[in-house]
């Protein structure tokens, strides 16, 4: 009986034993295929933006922002566009963007002691229908006098909501610069 037992008991050590040594291999090739799925990831290329307009080199910006510099002469020296996409469903409505402009231009002249913004306009589709623009254009004039016009908007859509800003040294190179990516971007927030 006792040599029964024993061998039960020794049958019994080397199955745990064995269940050890799988289980640990299988944690160490669960290991080597995540580490492996890593050095892929790491490999590829940055994920491109949403919406991207030829001539312009893409940075990922801080947060969820898609900035652009511009590669082209025609689009000005210095311009910038980006973007960032948000959730649909914003009711905003255009007198409440061109409140939140004015609050923006104090915010930016009490931030730059010497900078004076002036709003050129302010646009926009009347209503809360969809798919709904606004944009604003602004000169900001630093306390050297280097001048910079900005065009922003927020475009609002059915599948997202956009907010839309480009600045360059140019009026004409902001507008034009916006509108290529507005253009752009209001297909994808219908």
């Amino acid at each position: 009986m006792n040599r029964r037992l024993a061998a039960s008991l020794a049958r019994c050590g080397s199955m745990r034993s064995a269940i050890r040594v799988t289980v640990g291999s299988l944690l160490l090739i669960g290991a080597l295929v995540a580490a492996g799925a890593d050095d892929v990831s790491a490999q590829s290329a940055p994920a491109a933006p949403p919406v991207a307009v030829s001539g312009w080199r893409y940075e990922k910006g801080r947060s969820d922002m898609h900035l652009f510099h511009c590669e082209q002469v025609k689009c000005g020296v210095n311009s910038k566009v980006s973007y960032r996409i948000y959730a649909p469903g914003n009711p905003m409505t255009l007198h409440q963007y061109r409140d939140s402009q004015q609050q923006v231009a104090g915010a930016l002249e009490q931030r730059s002691p010497g900078l004076k913004v002036t709003i050129l306009g302010i646009d926009g589709d009347k209503g809360t229908s969809l798919p709904r623009l606004y944009k604003a254009r602004r000169l900001m004039v630093a306390p050297d006098g280097q001048k910079e016009y900005v065009a922003t908007g927020l475009m609002f859509g059915s599948s997202a909501s956009v907010s839309l800003i480009s600045s360059s040294q140019d009026q004409k190179a902001s507008n034009d610069n916006y509108a290529q990516f507005a253009v752009a971007l209001t297909m994808l927030v219908q």
